[in-house]
């Protein structure tokens, strides 16, 4: 029985909150609380969590003796011994199985980007993540991934603002994580692609990023014909949230900016404020 915690573990049960992303298009395109649009985005939500679980699963026996001599990653179910390699690869298959099948009651759009995520994340752990630049765009292509594949479940439109908006906040998020990688020199053995980076430069494409992501939200946020001025007001706390995060990454919080987003009050303060705004913004507006 000590076995499946293992398994479970091995899964990142943690790293299912990425597929919140799914939820984005359908929400600003007010259709989210929707009967068929509640199901499809569960099941779109239940594909990508099993999918995403078995990409992890292999990117985890490729880095098994890297995890064993970090401190941190040594005590995972693979690096640790409580889960053989076999036993791994049998649930990460099976996973894969199982996702693709939940997907196929899906729209082939999102099959074909589920693939696609499944096929790059993969290239990715075989090699692609010792490539600087590729590497955190493979990674920030995941997210962005998400959001598009949330909008194809449920047939609905992808704008361009969108697209840029999602694009380059991913780019955030994971320039980030690699600065406070790079800031705790007890990770330089475990992503040695840091290393290959000049002095600067994650913090110079960062900061290009923000200013992209903001620009564009504001523009967007500005471009909607609406009554009321929700969707203004939401720059607010979206800049406040922005730029709490960014002080974090200088303090070397960046590491987890999953556990970080949920743990930090003030983040969490920024998140909800900026939903609801939304919510009143899309759906006071169309009723």
């Amino acid at each position: 029985m000590q076995l499946i915690p293992s398994l479970i573990r091995l899964m990142r049960p943690k790293q299912w909150s990425k597929n919140v992303l799914l939820l984005v298009a359908p929400f600003a395109a007010g259709q989210l609380f929707a009967s068929r649009e509640l199901v499809i985005v569960a099941q779109s939500f239940v594909a990508f969590a099993l999918i995403s679980s078995a990409c992890y699963i292999v990117n985890d026996i490729c880095d098994i003796e890297i995890d064993r001599a970090n401190e941190k990653k040594k005590s995972r179910p693979l690096a640790s011994g409580e889960v053989s390699k076999n036993q791994a690869l049998a649930l990460s298959i099976s996973l894969v199985i199982i996702g693709f099948y939940v997907a196929s009651y899906l729209p082939y759009n999102f099959q074909f980007l589920l693939l696609a995520y499944f096929i790059i994340t993969n290239l990715y752990s075989f090699g692609l993540k010792n490539q600087p630049v590729i590497e955190f765009s493979i990674v920030a292509f995941g997210f962005t991934l998400r959001a598009i594949a949330g909008g194809f479940a449920t047939d609905l439109p992808i704008t361009k603002w969108f697209l840029v908006v999602t694009g380059f906040g991913s780019l955030v998020i994971v320039l980030s994580k690699r600065i406070a990688e790079g800031a705790n020199s007890k990770n330089s053995s475990t992503r040695k692609v840091i290393a290959e980076y000049p002095p600067n430069f994650l913090e110079l494409i960062l900061a290009i990023s923000t200013a992209i992501t903001l620009t564009s939200y504001s523009l967007w946020s500005f471009s909607i014909n609406q009554i009321h001025p929700y969707a203004q007001i939401s720059l607010i706390p979206v800049t406040m949230g922005i730029f709490r995060y960014l002080w974090l990454v200088s303090k070397g919080h960046g590491e987890a900016p999953e556990e970080l987003i949920l743990k930090d009050l003030y983040l969490i303060a920024c998140s909800f404020s900026t939903a609801a705004l939304l919510f009143l913004a899309v759906y006071k507006s169309s009723h």
